[in-house]
């Protein structure tokens, strides 16, 4: 794949015509005050990085909010080679959702499957590989793509990460995908356990509390046991009223209970009465006598004899009373007596029948008691069998997890070659920067409980510097476009970010590596700069150098001062990333 234009439907748009398809191709921003260069999504900017904003949405980029607020009523037009076919990809600024391709309408998904599979070897095993995340390594989108050479989607994942840069560098991604279907297993596998000692039943499991295999046959027991009770059980029709009866029956014995109390209280208290007798002697009624005679007339008395007789007779009266109501309360208390032995037995009759029928919610709630006991036992076996599963399941992952890395320390072992044809073209590009720098990129086996298969890295000694930190950029990046696999992508683009911050003798040497190596290379760089790093290279290079390498290949001019001078012509405020 190069490119070959990028055009719009506005006639103020600049259009840019990459030169060579095959070999070089700049474009050079001139400013009025160049210690505003490169400061990314300004009004300050002319348009370099826009330049890449755009060509990555005529490539299915996301949508871009501020294309459709700030530039409502455009469209871009990027024409590129496939081969030997030319494609123009244009996508209108109102209409994100599809792009037209060769003139016809096509979904973005489409687009990317279409394009995916052009130029991107991807085995249809992994899901984490597509044209969007490859395509970056060759034209990096936005400032953060500038930070880490492996990371120019600056995504957080590191898988990601990883399985892309295993893919460029030709390394075997389905052991990347193996290992990562493997740590997603374990993680399946510990969830599951997670979730299960969120149960209150089985916390006490996990706490190691309580034995589930004892705890399991003691609830067996416990349901069996009940089982047998809920057989033998008779629930009866008349059961509440018969309780009903019980209860009335028990109230009767009460109150005969207090009669019979009151009653041989009475003839406690006859007996008490009839000890207590009148005693009055003769004298005595002699003496009442006489004191009657002194105020009422002697006819109006009786005799001495006839007062005495009266008197024996009153007490002979009275002691014939007390034995009468004695006897009646005798009697009364025998019948008493019988009628409680009557109640007491009756009692006993409705009890034995209540005690061997029982009633229908009493039973309703034994089997309710049944099937917590029962959802126990279940939960108790689930935990069982599932324990069971995730050791059986963690035993098989963790020598699956052996397997895999013994596997693939003997593939990078076979593909030591492989490796090699990349590292060493890293090393003698870093070297023509930093002649005695220690450089290369090792792949490693990681044998670690994570998702990475491969620890990748690019080395060039002292490359925390931010100037050597770009070179490595560079020299990664043309390592994957040169010497990389399972692509087709033959262009790199590279913004003017790449320079920043770097030794201008350093990007002399960029230049001529450049041309040495594009120029043969049948492939296609493409590089925006300011003018005044265009001025400073100047020095390092032979004006033949000069004119060859860079004058030559400018494709494009843009300036600062004038807003028709700036790639979309006109004066904008917009924020692209």
């Amino acid at each position: 794949m190069q490119l070959i234009s990028l055009t719009s439907n506005k006639a103020s748009f600049r259009p840019v015509h990459f030169k060579n398809e095959f070999g070089l191709n700049f474009i050079v921003a001139t400013q009025k005050n160049p210690e505003l260069s490169d400061k990314g999504n300004t009004t300050n900017g002319v348009g370099k990085s826009l330049i890449i904003a755009i060509i990555h949405f005529c490539l299915a980029s996301n949508k871009k909010e501020s294309f459709k607020s700030d530039l409502s009523g455009w469209s871009f037009k990027l024409t590129f080679r496939v081969g030997n076919e030319i494609f123009t990809s244009e996508r209108k600024t109102d209409n994100q959702d599809k792009i037209i391709l060769n003139g016809q309408d096509i979904s973005l998904t489409k687009f990317k499957n279409k394009f995916g599979s052009l130029l991107f070897d991807i085995p249809s095993e992994t899901n984490e590989l597509s044209f969007r995340s490859l395509l970056p390594f060759f034209i990096r989108p936005r400032k953060a793509s500038y930070v880490d050479y492996k990371n120019p989607n600056a995504v957080k994942k590191d898988f990601q990460i990883q399985i892309t840069n295993a893919l460029l560098l030709g390394l075997d991604v389905l052991l990347v995908q193996e290992k990562f279907k493997l740590r997603k297993e374990k993680e399946r596998i510990k969830n599951l356990v997670k979730e299960l000692n969120q149960d209150d039943l089985l916390k006490d499991f996990f706490n190691q509390k309580k034995d589930a295999t004892l705890e399991g046959q003691q609830v067996r027991e416990d349901i069996l046991k009940l089982e047998n009770d809920l057989k033998e059980f008779k629930v009866a029709d008349d059961y509440y009223e018969i309780n009903k009866d019980a209860d009335r029956i028990k109230l009767e014995i009460e109150r005969i209970k207090n009669k019979i109390t009151l009653t041989e209280n009475q003839i406690k208290n006859i007996e008490e009465s009839r000890k207590i007798s009148p005693d009055i002697k003769r004298e005595n009624i002699e003496k009442v006598y006489k004191e009657a005679t002194a105020i009422f007339n002697q006819e109006t008395l009786k005799t001495l004899e006839d007062l005495e007789k009266f008197y024996k007779h009153i007490s002979s009266s009275r002691e014939k009373r007390l034995l009468d109501k004695k006897n009646e309360l005798s009697r009364n208390l025998e019948s008493l007596r019988q009628s409680i032995e009557q109640k007491k037995t009756e009692l006993d009759e409705k009890l034995k029948y209540l005690d061997t029928h029982q009633a229908l919610d009493i039973v309703l709630k034994l089997n309710d008691k049944l099937s917590d006991l029962k959802a126990k036992e279940d939960n108790i076996q689930r935990y069982d069998a599932l324990i069971s599963q995730y050791q059986k399941a963690k035993i098989n992952t963790e020598k699956d997890f052996i397997t895999a890395t013994e596997k693939t320390q003997d593939y990078l072992e076979d593909a030591k070659e492989i490796i090699k044809s990349t590292t060493d073209f890293f090393r003698q590009l870093a070297k023509r920067f930093y002649p005695t720098a220690t450089a290369g990129i090792t792949v490693r086996n990681n044998d670690g409980d994570n998702q990475i298969r491969y620890d990748i890295d690019a080395k060039i000694s002292a490359d925390r510097s931010d100037g050597i930190g770009n070179i490595k950029i560079f020299c990664y990046d043309l390592t994957i476009l040169l010497k990389g696999f399972a692509h087709k992508v033959n262009f790199l683009f590279h913004d003017s970010r790449l320079l920043s911050d770097t030794d201008p003798r350093q990007i002399a040497e960029l230049f001529k590596i450049l041309n040495e190596f594009i120029r043969i290379s049948g492939k296609q760089y493409i590089l925006t700069l300011n003018q005044n790093q265009v001025d400073e290279v100047k020095k390092y290079l032979t004006d033949s150098e000069y004119q060859e390498i860079i004058y030559k290949n400018i494709c494009l001019e843009l300036k600062d001062e004038l807003p028709e001078d700036k790639l979309l012509g006109i004066q904008i405020d917009m924020d692209y990333n």
